[in-house]
């Protein structure tokens, strides 16, 4: 009973994962016109909290479902592995440059535009997917550690070959996991201080000041969401020397589900402080509506229209 309210409940999450980011990154598509800095970052992190909805959720919900294990194919554990890896990477990633976006903002508002510049956000968004996808397939190389997917998890790794942490994984904490992390902490301290600084500012201040807190309350929902799994990682594997079976006990499989969370609530603070984009998912519902109900009105004539043709003789 526990293991399918808890596969339930991870399958609602998901199923509102992908609604809530696929409204968002219509909405962001809609309002590229504007050229913001911001909504280009949201929208590759709404598109990497979807990745999450769609292939990191649905891995684990076999072995949720029953007490039966299940072997999955070598194949998909290896893409839901590696889009797993190519996740975590990208979410903290994003929000670092988020981040350092919204102090340049508020630090330097007049040499900003120049600072980051369009061009130079496309390049740091191509830079950061190149370091999650690089950092996420070459550790499965055999002589960069040899990571492989065990097929009854499906999202634990199992390492083959070498017994020692290889240098490439250590380099991946250190640029993917510690910097990052390090650069938030720092850059959210001094937008904190600087707003508490300034607390009567011009109109395009204020607009800064909105936009800063939007990324502050992201950034607290994303330490919230992924630091409770985060101390039961740490924790289970001091107390066992096997952390397969991590996942599938009960207090780190709700942190785990916290953890999955912070894709949903990502969209929604998003769209919660920004009234053009609550009037632009709006106007995608009522268009989506409109066409669903014209083609159920079509299919309705048709049906019509075949059962008043009289059978022939």
């Amino acid at each position: 009973y526990q293991r399918r309210v808890r596969g339930l409940l991870c399958l609602l999450l998901a199923a509102l994962i992908v609604f809530s980011n696929a409204l968002l990154m219509v909405a962001l598509w809609r309002q590229r016109s504007r050229k913001l800095n911001t909504h280009t970052l949201v929208f590759w992190l709404a598109l990497n909290d979807m990745l999450v909805g769609i292939f990191v959720i649905p891995s684990i919900l076999p072995s949720l479902f029953s007490k039966r294990t299940f072997e999955m194919p070598q194949v998909f554990c290896s893409i839901s592995g590696i889009v797993t890896s190519i996740t975590v990477t990208m979410s903290v990633l994003i929000v670092m440059c988020l981040t350092v976006d919204r102090f340049i903002a508020v630090r330097c508002p007049v040499r900003y535009p120049r600072i980051c510049s369009r061009n130079r956000v496309h390049l740091v968004t191509a830079l950061v997917w190149t370091e999650a996808i690089l950092f996420s397939v070459v550790p499965m190389l055999p002589q960069f550690g040899g990571y492989r997917f065990n097929p009854i998890t499906c999202t634990c790794n199992k390492k083959i070959g070498r017994n020692k942490r290889s240098p490439f994984s250590v380099s991946y904490y250190i640029l993917c996991v510690v910097l990052p992390l390090i650069t938030v902490i720092t850059a959210g301290s001094a937008i904190v201080i600087i707003l508490m600084r300034k607390p009567k500012l011009s109109a395009q201040l204020q607009r800064i000041r909105a936009a800063c807190v939007t990324t502050l309350m992201i950034v607290g929902a994303y330490f919230a969401c992924v630091m409770p799994y985060t101390i039961a990682f740490i924790v289970w594997n001091k107390r066992h020397k096997n952390s397969q079976d991590l996942m599938f006990e009960s207090w780190p499989l709700y942190c785990l589900i916290i953890t999955f969370c912070n894709s949903l609530l990502n969209p929604i603070i998003y769209l919660s402080r920004s009234g053009r984009m609550r009037k632009e998912v709006k106007a995608v519902m009522r268009q989506t509506s409109s066409i669903l109900t014209n083609m159920s009105s079509k299919k309705s004539k048709e049906g019509e229209a075949i059962h008043s043709i009289s059978p022939p003789l």
